[in-house]
């Protein structure tokens, strides 16, 4: 029988001056600990766990509390806070998804409520004049993104809100010219503050590298997850089509039969990427990714069960439920053959890549080839996933190709 799971666990974030120090991690948030020992941290975390349940317990409670609530945003006459209103409710911001709508709205809200660099009010309540036609509305912008520190990500996901924002509002659709008619705005002479600010760069490690988002695969943690799963046929077969297919999590767990065609030639395993296939914003339809049934993606196939249409199921014999819950089974495959924190079933898709130079770089003729197989659109994908190959093994791989043309002319 399996322990139950705690609510929260403690991990080892690095050493500063000589000694370790530990983070408390309760639903992704983190809570630095004075601990310095893994013993003095687990008592720690208890206590500190048992307090932040209680806050929140408090914050619900308050909540769901009866009598009026406030408005996250209450919009001042001639105010940023005042456009920015008016854009989330428009029409250009409803066509986004859920999860991009809450991301958006809680952006904004924490950059309205930020101070303005006189410390004499909040940025909500700065005139939109000073933003559209004021000389240091650029320096506004960077500071925003300024305090997200090291979290590059956030600080670009806060320019593009605002570039967004800004361009709706100086564009041409009936509801941002009615509100630049409300705000008294002269569209000839504002301007985008974010037009010319650029994205902010990634960080260095202390090791002078440049950091990344998602950790990639080696080809031996590869080869060591497919060692440490061979009793456990279904992950097993999960690790291998991440493997070969370098599909994402929302499109690894859907593959099925229905999506294997027949050509003159052969057959091929064919899919729409998941990733932005119902977005508003995307110019037609987007492009699918083409996968050719080489023999060992052929073999990998007729290992499953005749009697399933979909490839991959949970623990109860049957497809899983959303990307979500199949992302959660990888991960705790990951953590059982002991591979390191920090590794993702995303950081496959680079080894998945190089699978394909190292067995069958005779059937990738180009660039076009690697951006078929994986779903890419543009170059930038192909560059980030090829930068680390192997240059030395594929400069031997041409020189025996070479041979083998000399052998038979």
């Amino acid at each position: 029988m399996s322990r139950p799971r705690k609510p929260y666990r403690i991990k080892l974030q690095g050493h500063r001056t000589g000694h370790p120090f530990f983070d408390l991690i309760i639903d992704g948030k983190k809570y630095r600990l004075a601990a310095t020992s893994k013993e003095a941290a687990a008592i720690e975390g208890a206590v500190r766990y048992q307090e932040v349940a209680a806050e929140r317990q408090a914050l619900r409670a308050a909540r769901a509390a009866p009598g009026p609530r406030q408005p996250a945003l209450k919009p001042e006459k001639g105010s940023l806070r005042e456009a920015i209103v008016a854009y989330l409710g428009s029409d250009t911001f409803g066509l986004y998804k859920p999860g991009t709508v809450k991301q958006r709205r809680s952006m904004f809200d924490v950059i309205l409520r930020s101070p303005a660099s006189s410390g004499r009010h909040v940025l909500g309540d700065s005139l939109l004049v000073d933003w559209l036609h004021g000389t240091d509305a650029r320096d506004a912008v960077l500071r925003i993104m300024g305090a997200c520190g090291e979290k590059v990500e956030a600080a670009r996901r806060r320019l593009i809100a605002l570039n967004q924002f800004f361009a709706w509002l100086l564009g041409d659709e009936p509801q941002a010219a009615e509100a630049r008619s409300t705000l008294r705005i002269n569209v000839k002479t504002a301007c985008n503050p974010c037009k010319d600010v650029e994205p902010p760069k990634r960080k260095r490690t202390k090791g002078g590298t440049m950091r990344r988002g998602h950790t990639a695969f080696t080809n031996d943690q590869v080869e060591e997850w497919l060692e440490a799963s061979r009793d456990d046929p279904e992950q097993h077969r999960a690790v291998r089509f991440l493997q070969m297919t370098g599909a994402r999590i929302s499109d690894l767990h859907r593959l099925n039969r229905g999506m294997i065609k027949s050509t003159p030639h052969g057959r091929v395993l064919t899919y729409i990427p998941a990733k932005g296939d119902d977005s508003a914003f995307r110019e037609g339809r987007p492009d699918p990714a083409v996968v050719p049934l080489v023999p060992e993606l052929h073999t990998l196939i007729d290992e499953v069960p005749a009697d399933r249409f979909t490839f991959l199921h949970s623990e109860f014999d049957r497809p899983f439920k959303s990307a979500a819950s199949f992302g959660n089974r990888v991960r705790k495959w990951r953590r059982d053959a002991g591979l390191p924190e920090g590794l993702s079933a995303h950081g496959m898709r680079k080894a998945a890549t190089h699978w394909w130079l190292r067995s069958h770089r005779d059937l990738i003729p180009n660039t076009f080839a690697l951006k078929t197989i994986f779903g890419w659109v543009t170059d930038k994908e192909l560059n980030r996933y090829t930068r680390d190959f192997d240059r030395e093994a594929e400069a031997v791989g041409m020189l025996i190709k070479l041979n083998e043309r000399r052998k038979t002319a």
